[in-house]
């Protein structure tokens, strides 16, 4: 489900809950889960709340009294129900119903302010804590501009948390990848974390992908230093270790000499834990424990191919080109022969198009289709379906 979809599913959602708030008293059970739907998600809140504030201009519309609820003598009909013997009419009249429909709608938006002042409040004090949260499901991508100006385009099945300071701008990628254009303030460094790999910018654009447990660091424009809190801890438990660098472009390393902790946790400064210093067009891929591959050059408008939408493979099994094309749309492939899953594939294809990469198999294998749902589609040999 995309955020539009969202959208709309938490708009009918929040005028489901109003008609049920308006047309009775709400149940202890029924309180909690109202209260429990509104915590989901600030959207829910904001729905909510953007409902009570229709209905709230709607009651002060001064004009509902000339509105005449009964039509004129000439358009009656014989087919008038009378009142039960007895009955009081004198002060019946359409208005009389209407405080205690109003004060179930004032319950409700002061149920649905109070739980938004405190969603506000603990999501004010989680991004203070914890950071920012941005995250993007299967078939989701974003690009968000962050209050410094720099953007970040979140690839789909990303987790990262933003916390800013006066003194840097730090990003913790949880999981998946994300291109970083960063707006440049040489005095507040922008630093990406990635497991244990820290990547530091000042105005640049590169992109950092965790790959399993390895992070991999492209740069497009500028430089970047990558260093290692691996390397760091293990420095200062060691004061006598030589780290050697991977490439002659990192700064060159000696001997460390026992000193104090680096200020910042990324510590990029601190030789003992700086890797490589790339430029445009290189890689780097670092693993866990800090080793590194050499530094390699590349292109970067291929590698970082994927924040734009498109999806290039060279001599990739087709299982991991399939896995990829679902990670960007809800039409789900899957394979049925491991001989063809292990087919090697090279191309360049629009991430949100599964139907052309179908559509180029069938060109080089003999294939059959099979629709097995509506968003699912099975790719199996000829010979199995009988051709």
């Amino acid at each position: 489900m995309d955020a539009n979809e969202r959208r709309r599913q938490a708009a009918a959602d929040a005028a489901e809950w109003w008609v049920r708030m308006q047309s009775t008293e709400l149940s202890g059970t029924q309180r909690g889960e109202f209260v429990d739907w509104l915590r989901e998600s600030p959207v829910h809140v904001a729905e909510m709340l953007r409902i009570a504030q229709v209905h709230a201009a709607l009651d002060q519309f001064q004009h509902w009294t000339r509105i005449s609820l009964t039509p004129p003598a000439t358009e009656r009909t014989a087919e008038v129900i009378p009142l039960r013997p007895g009955r009081q009419t004198d002060d019946v009249s359409p208005r009389a119903t209407i405080p205690s429909r109003w004060q179930r709608t004032a319950r409700a938006m002061a149920v649905a302010a109070s739980v938004a002042l405190v969603l506000v409040g603990a999501s004010f004090l989680q991004e203070r804590v914890f950071g920012k949260l941005i995250a993007t499901e299967r078939a989701e991508r974003r690009e968000v501009v962050l209050r410094d100006g720099s953007v970040v385009q979140v690839d789909p099945e990303t987790r990262l948390r933003i916390k800013f300071s006066e003194s840097s701008r730090d990003v913790h990628l949880e999981h998946g990848r994300a291109l970083f254009r960063v707006a440049k303030n040489a005095r507040r460094p922008f630093y990406v974390h990635s497991e244990d790999t820290v990547v530091r910018a000042v105005g640049t654009a590169f992109g950092v992908e965790q790959h399993g447990s390895a992070t991999i660091v492209t740069v497009a424009e500028g430089k970047v230093a990558v260093s290692s809190e691996h390397r760091r801890e293990a420095a200062a438990a060691d004061p006598q270790s030589t780290l050697v660098p991977v490439d002659s472009s990192a700064r060159p390393t000696g001997v460390r000499t026992a000193g104090s902790r680096p200020a910042h946790p990324a510590a990029v400064d601190d030789e003992s834990a700086q890797i490589a210093m790339l430029t445009a067009n290189q890689q780097v891929t670092v693993g866990e424990s800090g080793s590194a591959q050499p530094v390699k050059a590349v292109d970067s408008h291929r590698e970082l191919a994927w924040a734009e939408g498109r999806l290039i493979f060279r001599n990739d099994p087709v299982t991991h080109v399939i896995a990829e094309f679902n990670r960007y749309n809800r039409v789900q492939l899957s394979v049925a022969d491991d001989k063809l899953a292990n087919r090697s594939v090279s191309g360049v294809f629009n991430a949100s198009e599964p139907e052309a990469f179908i559509a180029f198999l069938q060109t080089v294998a003999p294939v059959e289709i099979i629709h097995t749902g509506e968003t699912a589609i099975t790719i199996a040999p000829a010979a199995q379906t009988g051709k």
